[in-house]
């Protein structure tokens, strides 16, 4: 697939300082920091790499935000089961050097030459080509910041493999361990639970 996406030149790029710390809300058996899709697999997440050449990491910085890009990706969501909240991990991630990463929102996107299509629309082939496109940029930006399409009251990141090692798990434990931030969760976005 040939990338429809023109870039300029010089990409406008955030940094991300050292000690910086986003959440993850993942599935319990796949560490915190795996990066995605598995090889062979076909691309199914926004950013993607529709050539399957590199690999993303998702990450949020809020848990309200993995939450609910993780279990209301499909509203509107009246009733999680607990088996599926039991099955995933909340983890808290570090970042050790300073990362350098693109802008999908805010004034960057006229920068960019864009709209929110690429982080919020619906069409993830789309999505996907600006990522490749991204990725294969001299610039080499470690990933991308943008805000997430179910609840966007906070910044998601989209994190290349080849920054993987700038980054490290400072605490992972099930999601279910903590039942007043579950409840605070379920709550908020006015979800039942059911067993």
């Amino acid at each position: 697939m040939q990338p429809v996406v023109q870039l300029p030149k010089r990409l406008p790029l955030s940094r991300v300082r050292v000690g910086t710390r986003w959440m993850r809300i993942h599935p319990r058996r796949k560490n915190a920091l795996w990066f995605g899709p598995a090889p062979g697999s076909r691309p199914v997440h926004r950013f993607d790499d529709p050539l399957g050449r590199f690999r993303l990491c998702y990450f949020g910085a809020t848990l309200e935000v993995c939450f609910a890009e993780t279990f209301l990706r499909d509203p509107p969501v009246a009733i999680l089961a607990l088996e599926d909240l039991a099955a995933r991990s909340a983890a808290i991630v570090e970042v050790r050097r300073e990362l350098r990463l693109v802008p999908l929102h805010g004034p960057s996107l006229a920068r960019l030459g864009t709209t929110v299509a690429p982080a919020s629309g619906a069409d993830y082939a789309l999505s996907q080509q600006w990522s490749r496109a991204l990725w294969e940029h001299p610039d080499v930006p470690d990933g991308l910041v943008y805000r997430p399409r179910h609840d966007d009251s906070a910044l998601c990141t989209a994190i290349f493999n080849r920054a993987k090692q700038s980054l490290a798990i400072v605490q992972d434990r099930p999601l279910t361990n903590d039942s007043k931030a579950m409840a605070k969760l379920l709550r908020r976005y006015n979800v039942g639970l059911t067993r």
